[in-house]
């Protein structure tokens, strides 16, 4: 048997470790119920994530329904006819008037009090492709993501929805677009059509008067008709602008392996709208009776060389 001071000696530290492996229980209980308290709260969240994309609407529930509503508003904002209705606003439909094209060309050509529009008709163009890229750029989305919402205004103004899909050549959206896509490729070709003008303007300046209209034998009968002469400049200097652009994008793929698709399909949209646009004079002159006109048209976006 112990004696009485053997157990004295022995009872505290048995209290010692009984109070430790008392402690030791209520730590690890608060433990567990810490860890199941954090699984309640994360089953909870993902039970509400579920819930809440469940009601959501189907347009939020995908990523790629998001880029779709993107490119989808970049062709609705493309498709704004601005310029077609500043010139009904000045007394002139541009598709019967002129070349036929809805763009700032034929508004100057048309109708001089559409004259002082002229500038900010030609921003608001090339706000076509230049802002649905930027604003997609804002909002996260990637790049080819975003340089397709740049197509997709070049498109708006070539084929417009509310013209009937018969809208302009594109090239101030093509600018807009290119000035994002590629900046130093965007100047040069910016540069390269701003030449043209400019030669356009000071032939025009150095006679002090427009050109005269020009008699011209139709080909379909023996009757003389008049037309206003027109710039082979302007049209040669926008068809050297795209492929410049296309030229430089595609030396840049060649360099930094980055993968350049946008360009090539930009330079095939507008050249397409070349080939197959409506112009007045089709009915005598156009693809179907002459093939000739499809390489007038590629050039000087119209049917004949005059």
């Amino acid at each position: 048997m112990s004696s009485p001071l053997i157990r004295e000696v022995r009872s505290p530290a048995r209290r010692s470790r009984a109070r430790t492996t008392r402690f030791r229980q209520g730590r690890s209980t608060r433990y567990v119920r810490y860890v199941r308290y954090l699984g309640s709260l994360g089953r909870a969240s993902r039970r509400a994530v579920q819930v809440t994309r469940q009601q959501a609407p189907a347009w939020r529930r995908s990523v790629r329904s998001r880029y779709v509503l993107a490119w989808l508003t970049a062709y609705l904002y493309g498709s704004l006819p601005l310029v077609y209705w500043l010139g009904r606003r000045s007394g002139v439909n541009l598709r019967q008037s002129g070349s036929g094209n809805v763009g700032v060309s034929n508004l100057l050509s048309s109708s001089k009090r559409g004259r002082r529009w002229a500038i900010p008709a030609a921003l608001f163009d090339a706000s076509k492709g230049y802002l649905p890229i930027s604003i997609c750029r804002r909002l996260g989305y990637p790049r080819e993501v975003a340089e397709l919402a740049g197509v997709c205004g070049v498109v708006g103004q070539c084929w417009p929805l509310f013209l009937r899909f018969n809208g302009g050549r594109g090239l101030s959206a093509f600018l807009g677009a290119a000035l994002q896509i590629n900046r130093r490729a965007g100047l040069l070709a910016l540069s390269t059509l701003a030449s043209g003008v400019l030669w356009r303007l000071w032939s025009l300046f150095s006679h002090h008067q427009a050109p005269a209209p020009a008699t011209r034998r139709s080909w379909a009968s023996h009757s003389i008709s008049t037309t206003t002469t027109r710039s082979k400049v302007v049209p040669l200097s926008g068809l050297a602008a795209i492929l410049l652009f296309t030229f430089l994008c595609l030396r840049e793929h060649e360099r930094t392996q980055r993968q350049q698709l946008i360009p090539p399909l930009l330079a095939a949209l507008l050249l397409l709208r070349r080939l197959t646009a409506p112009l007045p004079d089709d009915a005598e002159h156009g693809p179907a009776r002459q093939p000739k006109a499809l390489l007038y048209r590629l050039l000087y976006d119209r049917n004949t060389p005059d």
